[in-house]
């Protein structure tokens, strides 16, 4: 039965809407930038339009702000409109909609600052997710067919692996990776000789850390990562131990925003996804391939690090993380990007940061068995360099089963209960 459920599901996914659609952004890619900007400044008017005539929320936003429905004539009249934020969305999600319910389901982001916020999508949105995701992972090599190897949560907890033959992708419990399994991890991977791995950041990682400390490595040509921020921490020693060349995503649920990293490690955005403004500490995005739930002006509350914004076409360094992200001194300053602190230590394998009070963090490590005294003071000065010597610092070495994620699994460089 599974396996008529899987192939039914196959050609849903990737049956000739999807095809239709990953033909049309071939053809994108192969525009200049000029092009693409046109485009995108016509894609922003039709979203706009669509809104203001179908749905009741940004109707009555617009008009509050003098606009009409031809206030919008080009991208550069962006400026006009509000910002939106995401408790307007979680207030305002049903009167959002540019559909009847009946033609939407329901989605939800991870929630990791709080109540995961519903969004809606249709079946036009969800093929064209589908269609950039695999335009990605085709631009680095991955075929439909490819032996793939799943480590995202997929799986319940009482589910240990599920092979789905349609897709060829084999699909481990991302609950179970401790060292008492590793082994189990480790001789279906070998088995089946995986063209891909596809995983959270943190899942690749503890996977890599297992297997190093049994002395044992894969051999997997890529690896696709996406849902958490990759730290160059974590990216060595998966590159070292899985033998594989990874490719980070960055999106959200709310279809807003979708930038992919390629072979010069910088991240770019996809043609006629969306359209995002770079500030600061935080991203205003317009979705385009979600007309049944429009989100114009949208506040995402992550930050980015430029590379270059030039002719309107951005690329982008690094992706640093939420804005909130950060640890809080005694005086109340918050200091974030402290991934910085874990860099070019050599042998340590994970590390998390933990805070319950102001001013006193937990470091919680897992070190390699070639780690020593010299390894600890250079993660402590690194620390106090970003800190300043003020703030209370504790070490402890844990597991890797001891690493706190949230409930779907994710993982987070800083825990702090001070963030509620």
């Amino acid at each position: 039965m599974s396996l008529i459920k899987d192939l039914i599901t196959y050609k849903i996914k990737f049956g000739r809407a999807f095809k239709r659609e990953l033909e049309r952004i071939v053809e994108l890619d192969q525009m200049s930038e000029s092009e693409i900007l046109h485009l995108k400044s016509e894609e922003f008017v039709a979203q706009y339009r669509n809104a203001f005539s179908n749905t009741v929320f940004y109707k009555n936003l617009y008009q509050k702000h003098g606009l009409d429905l031809n206030s919008v004539k080009d991208l550069s009249d962006i400026g006009k409109l509000p910002i939106i934020s995401k408790a307007e969305v979680r207030a305002n999600a049903s009167q959002m909609l540019a559909k009847s319910r009946i033609c939407v389901f329901k989605a939800y982001s991870s929630g990791t600052t709080g109540t995961p916020l519903q969004v809606y999508r249709d079946f036009s949105s969800t093929i064209k997710e589908y269609a950039y995701g695999h335009f990605f992972q085709q631009m680095h090599g991955y075929q439909l067919g490819d032996p793939v190897v799943s480590l995202r949560g997929t799986l319940n907890r009482n589910t240990f692996s599920y092979f789905d033959k349609s897709n060829n992708v084999l699909y481990l419990s991302s609950y179970h990776l401790k060292s008492d399994r590793i082994d189990e991890y480790y001789q279906l991977i070998k088995d089946f000789k995986p063209k891909v791995i596809k995983a959270y950041p943190s899942s690749m990682h503890i996977l890599s850390t297992e297997l190093h400390k049994k002395g044992l490595s894969l051999n997997i040509p890529v690896g696709f990562t996406s849902s958490e921020v990759l730290h160059q921490f974590q990216k060595e020693i998966i590159e070292k131990i899985l033998n594989t060349k990874l490719y980070d995503w960055y999106g959200n649920a709310e279809q807003t925003v979708a930038l992919g990293q390629f072979q010069d490690e910088l991240y770019r955005e996809f043609p006629l996804y969306s359209h995002t403004e770079f500030q600061d500490d935080h991203l205003i995005t317009t979705n385009f391939i979600n007309a049944a739930f429009p989100l114009i002006r949208y506040r995402v509350d992550d930050i980015v690090q430029l590379a270059d914004c030039s002719n309107g076409i951005c690329v982008i360094k690094k992706i640093e993380g939420r804005d909130d992200d950060y640890v809080v001194l005694e005086n109340g300053q918050k200091i974030g990007r402290l991934d910085l602190a874990f860099k070019q230590v050599k042998n340590l394998l994970a590390a998390q940061i933990v805070q319950n009070e102001r001013g006193i963090i937990v470091v919680n490590l897992i070190p390699d068995e070639r780690f020593d005294k010299k390894d600890l003071e250079g993660i402590e000065s690194n620390l106090r360099d970003l800190l300043g010597n003020e703030c209370g610092l504790r070490f402890n070495t844990i597991g890797t089963d001891q690493l706190i994620k949230t409930s779907k699994g994710k993982f987070n460089l800083v825990v702090s209960s001070l963030k509620q």
